[in-house]
């Protein structure tokens, strides 16, 4: 009877793998195709998009030099990583008037550090706003894979007062220590941003270096890299002392052009702002 019993527990948990599509791995299907709509170019807008890790440590002797790098470039929105509380009740305080934050309070506020997106709320609505888990199970809070913290995207559909131009923001912070997770990850967010169909850009900590599994399957799913794209363009790294790159800007495929693309390494009372340089790309999507 024990070895019954023992028999039909093994028989039941490779069940659970195979359901679940074998969790300790990689799937080797690359992400899903964009759907390209055949509808003409209504417009096209130029925006500027700052992708934006902040670090959780030592807020009070770096806060000023956060809200002075994003005040100082002024882009329509940012992509925040490491944002916790702290730094939410700062910035929403000190860039009132000029910026208003989605995906930062409330039923999407995410598990941990959060990941909310500023807008410039003097030149667009607020649309729609949510977060998905990266896991097997996105609309459920738990860690992917072999992750070792919870991870989420925030989303933010802008919508421009004046020219009525829509397009989302994506952000996100992959997994430091999980490599079989922050390729599937990159996988996850390409196919929302493709199901979405909206002019889109994602900004993240990718926690990779370009060539990469996760930053390929990114451009499989149907975004650039903005840093390769960019005709004016600045490919050193994203960490002070270091030239490792691991925070990125992507843009989808209702992209049509790239001007620049910035790391940003200014100083602010004798020291940097974050451990990570904000970036910054400036661009231009059809809508």
């Amino acid at each position: 009877m024990r070895k019954i019993c023992a028999l039909f527990l093994c028989i039941a948990a490779l069940s659970g793998l195979c359901a679940c599509g074998g969790g300790d791995a990689v799937r080797d299907d690359p992400p899903l195709p964009p759907v390209i709509s055949n509808e003409p170019d209504a417009m096209a807008q130029e925006i500027t998009v700052m992708s934006f890790n902040v670090w959780t440590r030592g807020i009070a002797k770096r806060k000023n030099g956060v809200a002075q790098t994003i005040l100082g470039e002024m882009p329509d929105s940012v992509g925040l990583q490491e944002a916790r509380g702290q730094w939410r009740l700062f910035l929403r305080r000190e860039l009132k008037g000029s910026y208003a934050m989605a995906c930062g309070t409330g039923r999407v506020a995410g598990m941990g550090e959060g990941v909310p997106i500023l807008y410039r709320s003097d030149k667009y609505d607020l649309v729609d706003e949510g977060v998905f888990w990266l896991s097997e199970r996105p609309n459920f809070p738990i860690k992917g894979w072999d992750a070792k913290y919870f991870r989420i995207v925030g989303w933010a559909v802008l919508k421009d007062k004046t020219t009525g131009f829509i397009y989302v923001h994506f952000n996100a912070h992959f997994d430091n220590k999980g490599s079989i997770a922050r390729a599937n990850s990159a996988r996850l967010v390409a196919d929302r941003i493709n199901e979405m169909g909206l002019p889109a850009v994602f900004t993240g900590d990718v926690n990779c270096v370009p060539g990469d599994l996760p930053a390929r399957y990114l451009e499989l799913g149907g975004l650039t890299d903005l840093r390769m794209a960019a005709a004016d363009t600045d490919t050193g790294g994203t960490l002070p002392g270091s030239d490792t790159i691991l925070d990125y800007i992507y843009a989808n495929y209702f992209l049509r052009g790239a001007k620049e693309f910035k790391v940003i390494r200014d100083q602010y009372d004798g020291m940097y702002p974050s451990d990570h340089f904000a970036i910054c790309a400036t661009l231009t999507l059809a809508n």
